[in-house]
């Protein structure tokens, strides 16, 4: 995969490749240098919409490696990817993977982002990682939080 140095953060590429039938989506394009491979998660507790279970980091611990996905309904790179969000978790958690989503907007800006709507969403994608919502609108996982 190529880089494409004239898009945009948000802009989408779909230039096709000599493999006919194959693209690229490029989303945003926006690097992060505020936490390293093997960084560990601030620790949490927030709950399941669809089960009304509270979930932590230390639910985790026993996998080798934790996938933290931000993703929430309303997003359209989400909206896009989800049967194949669901398609790459389902075959990464058969290898050992633990995966975990969180929406942290807020209902007052986002209501189609709220707890009612992600248990309806998780079911008809039938997601199969804990779809987890934050209410404090993204603390503890605000970037001032992110520590090496």
């Amino acid at each position: 995969m190529t880089s494409d140095s004239s898009l945009k953060m948000g802009e989408m590429s779909t230039r096709t490749s000599s493999n006919v039938g194959k693209f690229r989506v490029t989303a945003a394009r926006a690097e992060s240098g505020k936490v390293s491979l093997g960084f560990r998660a601030p620790q949490f507790e927030l709950t399941e919409p669809p089960s009304g279970k509270s979930w932590k980091l230390e639910d985790f611990e026993g996998y080798p490696a934790l996938l933290v996905m931000f993703i929430c309904n309303h997003c359209p790179f989400v909206k896009h990817l989800k049967k194949d969000i669901v398609k790459l978790t389902n075959f990464y958690m058969k290898k050992g993977l633990a995966v975990v989503a969180i929406s942290s907007n807020s209902i007052s800006t986002h209501p189609q982002d709220g707890p009612d709507f992600m248990a309806q969403e998780a079911k008809a994608f039938n997601y199969p990682f804990p779809y987890l919502y934050d209410e404090g609108d993204g603390l503890p996982f605000h970037e001032s939080n992110w520590k090496d």
